[in-house]
């Protein structure tokens, strides 16, 4: 059998039904594409397995469920270990497929498969809902921002993954986003905005300190980017500041305010002190209660896009 050309990597822990749309989702409509010019690699690493009968149920050879006794969000590099396609796109469970995704992302890796850049597709999120092409790295991390930490954005060629699998050191809530800072050296990179995915509503969701994790644990891959002089101390502050003023407050708003996400937030005022100035914790609050106002303003843009 050929090496398909892209392999779409879900890692899994529960959302066995979220899981179920996002597996019909990628299936339906392959008029212009061949089954065997992709793969869907689902990794669970929950030991009651309940989602190897759920994948029993679809009959696509290119399907391949693998059980990986590994902690929480270290999965999201395991997965990639599985792949077999020339490119891997890592993908979270609860992102449906839109029309046309798969075959966008196809004629994507196609496009750019001789100079192989790094890409990231973020979905209409930066709300410009365009391609942009670089050549340069801080100009790339600067128009991608925080979006650099999000899993359904990450992707790398496979013989990119294979040079850095054994020697990169993994952030354990972040482990592709460690991946991805591997990266910086490419030549070429590019930001795909165009809308690809729908997210499924998940009801409370939690079940990590989510505050630490964009306080404390993704400042803290920036930092040795900066360190090692990879990324600009202006692009790093640039980020950082949209993370203050844009990320935290709408977290601290869907967690404290609204209570439709249940993330856990110990420690989040300590946690603050190492990476933003004094009083960040009141700020953040405060813009918290502009963050519906964002958010309509966002829905309306996008769907505009």
């Amino acid at each position: 059998m050929s090496q398909p050309l892209v392999s779409i990597c879900i890692p899994c822990f529960g959302r066995k039904e979220q899981l179920r749309n996002t597996i019909i989702s990628i299936y339906k409509g392959l008029d212009s594409i061949e089954i065997s010019d992709f793969e869907v690699v689902i990794s669970e690493n929950d030991s009651s397995k309940q989602l190897e009968s759920l994948v029993r149920e679809f009959s696509y050879p290119n399907l391949k469920y693998f059980y990986t006794e590994c902690e929480g969000f270290l999965n999201s590099f395991y997965v990639l270990t599985y792949a077999t396609g020339k490119f891997l796109l890592l993908h979270n469970s609860q992102e449906s497929f839109c029309d046309k995704a798969l075959e966008t992302i196809m004629n994507v890796v196609k496009k750019n498969e001789e100079s192989k850049p790094l890409v990231a597709f973020t979905s209409g999120f930066l709300l410009n809902g365009k391609t942009r092409y670089y050549n340069d790295y801080n100009k790339f991390m600067h128009d991608l921002s925080y979006w650099s930490s999000w899993s359904n954005s990450f992707s790398i060629w496979k013989e990119d993954f294979d040079v850095v699998k054994n020697r990169v050191e993994l952030n354990s809530l972040f482990p592709h986003t460690s991946v991805f800072a591997t990266q910086s050296n490419k030549g070429e990179f590019i930001i795909v905005d165009e809308i690809l995915f729908q997210t499924q509503f998940v009801p409370k969701r939690g079940g990590h300190n989510k505050f630490h994790a964009f306080s404390v644990e993704y400042p803290s891959i920036l930092e040795k980017l900066v360190e090692s002089g990879t990324l600009s101390e202006k692009v790093y502050k640039y980020i950082l500041n949209s993370i203050f003023c844009d990320f935290l407050p709408s977290l601290y708003f869907n967690v404290k305010i609204c209570g439709i996400e249940k993330f856990e937030s110990d420690g989040f005022k300590e946690d603050l002190k190492k990476y933003f100035p004094d009083r960040s914790f009141y700020s953040i609050v405060l813009l918290s209660l502009l963050s519906p106002a964002k958010k309509i303003y966002a829905k309306i843009k996008k769907h505009f896009l």
